[in-house]
């Protein structure tokens, strides 16, 4: 029963961060016009940094989806099962992807504004996912070999 509680409270924590991560991507496009009003000589940039910017929040949005239908699995008890594994793969990959558009965004940037300050940050995003990825990973071949050592259980007796 308590791990039902937790998982429903984490649940909520990820339709949370899913709503967070709606509204942000929503409020890109005022941020983006702010900034194209600040700075005149860069407003051609506009439409394709927030591009890049809405594909890394897909990503990120996706991962947190695949994430509530994994913390579905946990609350039903059928957590070690191959679609579980899946799940985390996707996550993982989720993460591997939003590194694409970031990479894209660091290119961009340098050609167009050299010494771009939002390329640190981006970099530093990029690591982020690295070390995200490699954890998903990590935990989905964990739960892959929970998972094989289940079906063996399950065929001796």
């Amino acid at each position: 029963m308590k791990i039902r509680v937790q998982t429903i409270i984490v649940e909520l924590g990820v339709l949370f961060a899913i709503l967070l991560t709606l509204a942000f991507g929503a409020y890109l496009v005022p941020m983006s016009h702010d900034v194209a009003a600040v700075n005149p000589t860069i407003t051609y940039m506009r439409v394709p940094v927030l591009l890049m910017a809405w594909a890394v929040l897909a990503c990120a949005l996706a991962a947190l989806l695949m994430a509530f239908l994994l913390l579905e699995r946990i609350r039903k008890s059928r957590i070690f099962e191959q679609k579980s594994v899946s799940l985390l793969k996707g996550i993982g990959i989720c993460a591997l992807a939003a590194i694409l558009p970031m990479v894209i965004l660091i290119i961009y940037t340098e050609a167009h504004v050299a010494g771009s300050i939002t390329n640190l940050w981006v970099m530093l995003g990029i690591f982020a996912m690295i070390i995200a990825a490699i954890f998903i990973f990590l935990v989905a071949a964990l739960f892959q070999r929970a998972v094989d050592y289940k079906e063996e259980v399950d065929l001796t007796v």
